[in-house]
């Protein structure tokens, strides 16, 4: 398990795509940004990923996720959680593959 996914809770650790890395679903995704920020660190990055039908998942090419998040970890946070919402709306109007799932990767880093 990777140290991010060991900093989270394991009712949110359990819910990603990954072994590895954080990847999430919308509400597990923003539960980790909350909880990771309060404990120190900085969200760096977010990225869309797909989690198909049968199991097999892929980055989201319509939701590339952030660009450039603040130095500031709750600024970081709040503009990430904002993209994530803006994402999930937009999916739920016109998901980008159906059937389909959309995740959430995020990258943290020491604040």
């Amino acid at each position: 398990m990777g140290p991010e996914l060991a900093a989270l809770p394991p009712d949110i650790a359990r819910q990603s795509i990954s072994d590895t890395q954080v990847i999430l679903p919308f509400d597990a995704a923003l539960a980790a940004i909350e909880h990771l920020t309060r404990s120190g660190r900085k969200l760096e990055s977010w990225e869309g990923w797909v989690r198909l039908r049968d199991g097999n998942r892929a980055k989201s090419l319509s939701h590339g996720g952030s660009f450039a998040l603040s130095r500031d970890p709750a600024r970081a946070a709040e503009t990430a959680k904002a993209g994530i919402r803006g994402a999930r709306e937009h999916w739920l109007r016109n998901p980008e593959y159906p059937d389909a799932d959309l995740y959430f990767g995020l990258t943290f880093g020491a604040a």
